[in-house]
């Protein structure tokens, strides 16, 4: 039922919850996570959260106007899931692909989705850098932050814009909703021949109650790790141990203040990596990539009318992605981007069962050189040898939200301009209908990639590729705490961009070319009980027929996809062994996976096959351990010391890397919550 529309009387409008960001979880007008000690939400009741993740709408999660998965914190911790990956792990369609300089990316339903489809937002902040649209995974934010992951599986692109083609992954973390607390972690996790995970995070909240609706947050985390200490040999028959190579160094500060409706948050992070492979072979010493940025935004609401209501927001980021400042590096690449967006958007109760919603999008990008061109990988941007570019996207949105007796219909469409490269215009619709315990989804939606600045000066006149997708889903509550949900879909890409690169010119370059896509089904199974929960996933997917780029085929295997699975299975669970103490397995079944290298002189690639493995972890949480707020948890991953690599998701000549080696960690946590303890 829409929720904005909860009453039937004029003052409908009255009744909305002040919002962190736009859009994304309603944080605040959903139940807060259970503190230490507490008891979860029932399945049902989780299922009645509200969201804003995939529509600009504030609908319960169940009837969102996507395809949804939604982890809480409580089930993040239980997990004791280290970053995104292992949170990820356990969503259908997703899977991982190693790319240049030893980058860890998405994939999703078998296509690669690291530059600029699949799109990160940490609170409202989108963090895919500008330069590439990308994001990196591994050791990448302190989870113990987190206090919901929203992942819209499917196209985003009418919300988001253009680097939300396939998927969206929406964090939200302690901000400055909530009560008076004060939150300290600490992890310390070791690999076999050195040391895995450490982090320090401390994260503090103040609500002046002198001062209603006044209050502030601070954030701070420091961490360090190892992509994995196994040895990584490349197609020439190099090998290198990746131990003490593969640093994965995060810093992460978030800091807000709100009043009322006015926010103003800010989030800095730096990841430190270096890897011992920077295209295709073994360097003689590890090359060293930082990523780091600055993300602001101030926001405001204004309500004109009971039935009208305005939101601005304004956004500055700056980024400095996949630099090396070492000018004697043949890596050496130092280039910074500055984004100032604008976004205004207004939502009308126009009838107790329709709202509409438009709004406005600009956004200024500007890259600049800091050093000179043509020294590493640094390259002027575009032929004509220019140390700075700059580009303008105006976007405009609107959207439709009925809900009537037969059918509840969203219907919508964004339209941009960018001043590079044109315009792109994506509709969507999307109709949704409950049936008792049972519900039904079908979705159309057409998507689209923008290019990023380095796709249009290394491209010769790259365009936005552009993605149509059908989706089918139902969802079956029954039983005491059961949901099962069943998902069709079918993706279609035109005009992908395709990154290549030459090893002896060492050039990279971007084109469209040709077409993608995949179909299958996934599969989600749900219980929860007084003993705790256990969830089940299952993905199929496979090309569609439509797959004729010659750099995303595996050879002799028509049905499979380069670097991806066509099978994925997960299985985790939550046992209480006491109330305050649980057990958790997760186990990760992935399917086979081919890897393939560049063509040879005459054309033949070389295939290596992934067999099918199995990927098991075990934690142990521990809450309340003699004092309220004092949690301690430990856990082996990767049990079974499978030697699990990812291979490169198309023809690029990266052999596969070795990733989730085996880990011991603990962890100790204390939150101080003077509210719980007057409890």
């Amino acid at each position: 039922m829409l929720s904005l529309l909860l009453s039937a009387t004029p003052s409908a409008l009255a009744q909305w919850e002040p919002e962190t960001s736009e859009p994304t979880t309603e944080a605040e007008a959903a139940p807060p996570p259970p503190a230490s000690g507490q008891e979860e939400l029932p399945l049902d009741e989780e299922s009645d959260v509200h969201s804003q993740v995939a529509s600009f709408a504030i609908t319960k999660l169940r009837d969102s106007p996507a395809v949804v998965t939604s982890m809480t914190a409580e089930e993040i911790r239980n997990s004791g899931a280290r970053d995104l990956m292992d949170v990820l792990l356990q969503v259908p369609g997703f899977f991982f692909g190693v790319d240049t300089q030893g980058a860890v990316g998405p994939g999703f339903r078998g296509l690669w989705g690291y530059e600029g489809k699949v799109l990160l937002v940490v609170d409202g902040k989108e963090l895919n850098e500008q330069l590439y649209s990308t994001m990196q995974l591994g050791n990448e934010l302190p989870v113990e932050l987190i206090e919901r992951i929203e992942v819209v599986r499917g196209p985003g692109s009418v919300i988001y814009g253009g680097n939300a083609e396939l998927a969206v992954i929406n964090v939200i973390t302690r901000g400055v909703q909530g009560s008076t607390d004060l939150m300290v972690s600490g992890t310390y996790g070791q690999l076999a021949k050195v040391n895995g995970r450490r982090s320090l995070t401390l994260s503090g909240r103040k609500v002046f109650e002198s001062a209603p609706g006044l209050s502030v947050f601070a954030s701070a985390s420091l961490g360090q790790g190892q992509r994995s200490d196994a040895q990584f040999q490349d197609f020439f028959g190099n090998s290198a141990d990746m131990g003490g190579n593969t640093k994965l160094n995060p810093t992460t500060v978030q800091a807000g203040v709100g009043y009322r409706d006015l926010q103003l948050s800010v989030l800095y992070q730096r990841f430190a990596t270096s890897a011992i492979v920077a295209f295709d072979e073994v360097l003689d010493a590890p090359s060293s990539s930082d990523f780091e940025s600055f993300h602001a935004e101030l926001s405001n609401r204004f309500r004109p009318s009971e039935r009208v209501e305005i939101i601005p927001r304004f956004n500055l980021t700056l980024s400095e992605p996949f630099r090396d400042a070492d000018q004697a590096s043949e890596f050496y690449y130092e280039k910074r981007v500055m984004r100032l967006r604008g976004r205004t958007m207004a939502r009308w109760a126009a009838l107790d069962f329709l709202q509409l919603t438009g709004g406005v999008d600009v956004a200024s990008d500007q890259g600049k050189l800091r050093g000179p061109a043509d020294v590493g990988l640094q390259t002027a941007f575009g032929e004509d040898g220019a140390t700075s570019v700059s580009y303008l996207n105006v976007a405009g949105f609107v959207e439709a939200f009925s809900e009537n007796p037969i059918v509840t219909v969203v219907a919508g469409a964004r339209y941009e301009n960018h001043s590079d490269f044109g315009s792109s215009f994506v509709p969507r619709l999307v109709l949704l209908r409950g049936f008792g315990p049972f519900s039904a989804k079908a979705l159309f939606s057409r998507a689209f990639r923008a290019p990023g600045i380095e796709n249009i000066s290394l491209g010769a006149d790259v365009k936005p590729e552009r993605t149509t997708v059908y989706e089918l889903e139902g969802t079956l509550r029954f039983g005491d705490g059961h949901a099962l949900s069943a998902n069709a879909f079918d993706v279609g890409v035109s005009d992908p961009i395709i990154y290549s690169y030459d090893a002896v010119a060492n050039e990279e370059a971007y084109r469209n070319l040709g077409r993608l896509g995949s179909r299958g089904i996934e599969l989600d199974y749900h219980v929860k009980g007084s003993w705790g929960r256990a969830a089940l996933s299952y993905s199929f997917y496979a090309p569609s027929g439509r797959n004729d780029v010659a750099d995303y085929q595996v050879p002799g295997h028509s049905n499979a996809f380069t670097g991806m699975p066509t099978h994925k299975a997960s299985l985790s669970g939550s046992l209480k062994v006491q109330p305050w103490l649980s057990v958790n397995p997760t186990a990760v079944l992935v399917g086979r996976r081919f890897a393939v290298d560049v063509p040879d002189d005459d054309g033949d690639s070389a295939v290596e096959e992934l067999p099918t493995q199995l990927l098991l972890n075990l934690y142990v949480r521990a809450e309340d351990v003699g004092t309220k707020g004092l949690e301690i948890g430990a856990g082996v991953y990767n049990l079974l010391g499978t030697n699990f690599r990812i291979a490169q998701p198309y023809n690029g000549g990266h052999a596969p890397m070795p990733v989730f080696s085996r880990e011991f960690l603990v962890k100790l946590s204390y939150l101080f919550d003077p509210g719980l303890s007057e409890l």
